[in-house]
């Protein structure tokens, strides 16, 4: 279990170079998510992810702004971002077989690319997440299981948010934007930006949303 826990999540997605002012603070810049799930999406989990991309992002200088399918106002005062939840992104059942492991570089979450620019679509691999945070998660309580693998997804998608709002393929060194994961990463009860692209998505969030195929992927190795 223990080899398991430490497989990393390569998240394969230039840089604004400038800082932001820690004071006094600047309103919060709006970001629109447009989210995508299946039918059969369980809602424990994603009121979880919700909550930790909303704090993630919120630490950057964002506000976010939930939208659906049945939302056709736009507000072109927010940065417009697609999520496509691919499958059910749920904590993995009990009757999960133990050696459903992720394969060596498996797609957890990607964000497209075309032409050399980064665009504001991303997925997340519902299945592939499920699989490597399994060994971690099949003896919790289903609700702590729940409120984790949606932690999880959020983290992931804050990831694919870092390359959208600087559209960049570059990484820094540690935190949510760093290029490899590991499961570890994804299941400890803290993990943020550091503070190196909290300046660079600060730098962003100041600046207009118009300002912002090959996809770039988050692997896992």
């Amino acid at each position: 279990m223990f080899a398991r826990l430490l497989a990393s999540c390569c998240l394969f997605i230039a840089v604004s170079p400038q800082g932001w002012a820690a004071s006094p603070r600047p309103a919060a810049a709006k970001l629109a998510v447009y989210l995508k799930t299946e039918a059969f999406q369980s809602a424990r989990p994603l009121d979880s992810m919700k909550r930790e991309l909303a704090r993630l992002m919120q630490t950057a200088g964002y506000e976010l702004e939930w939208r659906g399918p049945q939302d056709s106002h736009i507000d072109t005062d927010a940065f417009l971002g697609v999520v496509d939840l691919r499958g059910n992104c749920e904590a993995p059942p009990r009757s999960l077989s133990p050696g459903s492991t992720l394969p060596d570089m498996a797609d957890l979450a990607s964000t497209f690319v075309s032409d050399g620019q980064v665009l504001p679509f991303s997925w997340v691999n519902c299945g592939n997440v499920t699989k490597l945070l399994a060994p971690a998660l099949l003896d919790q309580p289903a609700a702590r299981a729940d409120f984790v693998f949606g932690r999880a997804v959020g983290r992931l998608i804050a990831h694919e948010f870092y390359h959208m709002l600087l559209k960049t393929r570059e990484h820094t060194r540690n935190g949510v934007s760093k290029p490899c994961f590991t499961a570890a990463d994804l299941l400890t009860d803290s993990f943020e930006f550091e503070e190196a692209a909290l300046a660079q998505l600060h730098r962003s969030a100041e600046s207009s949303p118009g300002e912002t195929s090959e996809s770039v992927s988050g692997r896992s190795r």
